[in-house]
């Protein structure tokens, strides 16, 4: 028996149940309960009958599908629609832009006075109702797919032409629920599309559809479905077995060779099949009695057909995924007839876990000794010339502009790193954060940052932008930033930065502490004469506004009389402070007196006369002071109680700057 597949599309889900047990507050109506209406204005109205329980009794209670998509109003009347056409003075390679806005809202249901015609042809018994029939409102349905709302116009679904679309995902349930389209062209594209919509034209280059699913009750008939699923997998497996060693080199042949691709897999990717394709699967598997359907023979009508179909409609459903084709393709003959109102062509692809599963049960009955409440799909699309010409001549709806105010007139703020800080990246600093803040008179402040690190170095350079919208403000050419450095150890410096006023030609970031490289030298022979095996250069320097110390080892039996070590000074402090610890191999260390540097990075590790003359007021000094050294924190800062450089503040010559 060959059974004519007539509706693929069908994602509904068959229930195979009584009547009796569908919950009572269910909007079930009756396939066989249908009425077609054209109103005066020409519209086409589907309505079905509220289906009778545990009855085929037609009742006069009727709902209507999905009609009338088109734009939302306001309260005013006004549609809501817009496009917006806009240019700048200015050049696209000067900053300028130009393009067009597209904006609307769409609903769907009868208006008020469509609503009014239907009653009254209902309840007058015209155009085949049953008289004293009545409209009981729309019919409850649901979303078709994750998609069901669809934009279809070959230049909104071109990225160059429109490099921003949004809309609702899914189609509008409820009459008068809206959902939403918008565009932001480029220039090209809002003249291509604007040109649909304002030269004479039959149609626009825009199309919006929307995919439902109703549920209906499809009558009564005796029989069942048997699937034999050994059958099926024995032979996807021969076919496998046949094509095993060419799979990978090109698609299997053969009666379930597309199936055979979907479940064992081949090199390149499965492709989707068309509805034809998979319908003839279907079909062929009928034909072999891998699928066999009995009724029984005494009914004479055409009840057997309809359930016969509602069934493989629940199959196909089960045995595929679908989705958009990637072309808008117009669909085939035989998908036009299992779906009167499909626009264009879809894709499907095999569902893997349904066969694997399948394939388990090695014999499935389905018995249809009942009614059944069956999900079909619906759509309804509308073009948006039967809208255009309500809302083009409406200057709420479609005009121009000129984007040539001043208020939205930019400035850069430019942010440049001293070369002297981009080499202490990675050795001394972290990152750096610049904040800006313009105070305008009305509005709020702007208020923006960045931040500097080495990756953003290698990727951008020494350069970083803010830019600023004037807005109302007319003195442009003032406003305020700080800075603030992380560095090596945790610290932040400033802590509590200041705000400082800037100006357009940029901001240079200076590390609030430079790089010094100090050279410490010794005699190593006349150390080793006096028993001396190491001399320690110990520095004390301002770093963050802290007191740091710094330690410079030379070791006599190593041989290296110079010694050279970098450290970092606040910028705002010209020289340091160090001390010579002596570490002798008898008498242990022996520190002599504090010196301080200006301006000079080369140190030299004189020994006293007195030492050399070994005086022994002055070998107890060193000596105790050498018992008495502090270290100093992890980090090299000095307690205040061990800090010295207060001493040498006149020397030294700290800067405070305002």
């Amino acid at each position: 028996m060959k059974t004519k597949i007539k509706n693929l599309l069908a994602t509904a889900t068959l229930c195979c149940i009584f009547l009796a047990t569908l919950p009572t507050e269910a909007q079930i109506v009756d396939n066989e309960n249908k009425l077609s209406l054209t109103l005066s204005d020409g519209t086409q109205v589907t309505l079905y009958g509220q289906a009778s329980s545990l009855s085929d009794r037609k009742t006069k209670n009727y709902y209507y599908l999905p009609v009338s998509l088109r734009l939302g109003e306001r309260p005013d009347k006004t549609k809501e629609f817009l496009f917006l056409k806009y240019i700048t003075d200015k050049k696209e390679s000067e900053g300028g832009i130009g393009g067009a806005l597209l904006h609307m809202l769409m609903e769907w249901g009868l208006t008020p006075e469509q609503q009014k015609e239907v009653e009254q042809i209902l309840a007058n018994g015209q155009q085949g109702a049953p008289k004293k029939s009545v409209l009981k409102g729309a019919l409850d349905v649901k979303p078709d797919g994750d998609k069901s709302l669809r934009i279809i116009s070959a230049t909104l679904t071109d990225e160059k032409l429109a490099p921003s679309v949004v809309q609702s995902l899914n189609a509008p349930v409820l009459p008068g629920a809206k959902v939403a389209v918008a565009s932001n062209l480029s220039p090209n594209g809002a003249q291509l599309l604007a040109a649909t919509f304002e030269k004479t034209r039959s149609i626009t280059d825009l199309s919006i559809e929307m995919g439902f699913k109703y549920t209906t009750r499809i009558p009564a008939a005796k029989g069942r479905v048997i699937v034999n699923w050994s059958q099926i997998q024995k032979h996807i497996e021969r076919d496998y077995a046949q094509y095993k060693e060419t799979r990978k080199k090109k698609s299997r042949g053969g009666l379930f060779g597309a199936i055979g691709d979907a479940l064992f897999g081949k090199k390149t990717e499965v492709t989707s099949r068309s509805y034809d394709e998979v319908r003839s699967v279907i079909d062929t598997m009928v034909e072999k009695e891998y699928i066999k359907v009995d009724f029984d023979e005494n009914i004479a009508d055409d009840r057997v057909t309809k359930i016969r179909e509602a069934f493989f409609d629940f199959f196909l459903q089960k045995m595929t995924e679908s989705g958009d084709s990637d072309n808008l393709a117009p669909p085939t003959k035989k998908e036009k007839e299992a779906m009167p109102n499909i626009k264009y062509g879809k894709k499907y692809t095999y569902n893997r876990k349904f066969f694997e599963s399948s394939f388990k049960k090695k014999t499935e009955i389905y018995y249809l000794n009942y009614r059944l409440a069956v999900e079909k799909p619906f759509t309804i699309t509308a073009n948006l010339a039967s809208w255009y010409d309500a809302v083009k001549n409406n200057k709420k709806c479609v005009g121009s502009v000129y984007l040539n105010d001043p208020f939205f007139e930019h400035r850069d703020i430019n942010l440049i790193l001293d070369l002297e800080a981009k080499e202490m990246f990675d050795k001394e600093v972290n990152y750096v954060t610049v904040n800006v803040r313009k105070k305008r008179k009305s509005g709020n402040d702007f208020q923006d940052s960045r931040t500097i690190d080495i990756e953003y170095l290698k990727n951008n350079g020494l350069k970083a932008t803010i830019n600023y919208a004037r807005g109302d403000d007319k003195n442009s050419d003032v406003y305020e930033y700080k800075s603030q450095w992380s560095l090596k150890g945790g610290n932040i410096y400033p802590e509590d930065p200041e705000w400082i006023k800037g100006d357009w030609q940029g901001i240079t970031l200076e590390p609030p502490v430079v790089p010094r490289t100090i050279e410490f030298e010794s005699d190593l022979e006349e150390l080793s004469a006096m028993g001396i095996v190491r001399a320690t250069l110990q520095l004390r320097y301002y770093k963050f506004g802290k007191e740091t110390q710094t330690n410079i080892p030379l070791t006599v039996s190593k041989g290296e009389p110079l010694i050279e070590k970098m450290i970092f000074t606040d910028r705002d402090t010209r020289g340091y402070a160090y001390q010579l610890v002596l570490t002798h191999k008898e008498r242990g260390k022996m520190v002599l007196d504090w010196d301080a540097k200006v301006n000079d990075d080369y140190v030299y590790a004189t020994i006293p006369q007195e030492l050399k003359d070994e005086d022994p007021d002055y070998l107890e000094k060193v000596i105790k002071a050498g018992e008495a050294i502090l270290k100093p924190g992890a980090d090299g800062q000095v307690s205040k109680a061990a800090g010295i450089l207060e001493k040498f503040k006149d020397v030294i010559k700290v800067v405070k700057t305002d």
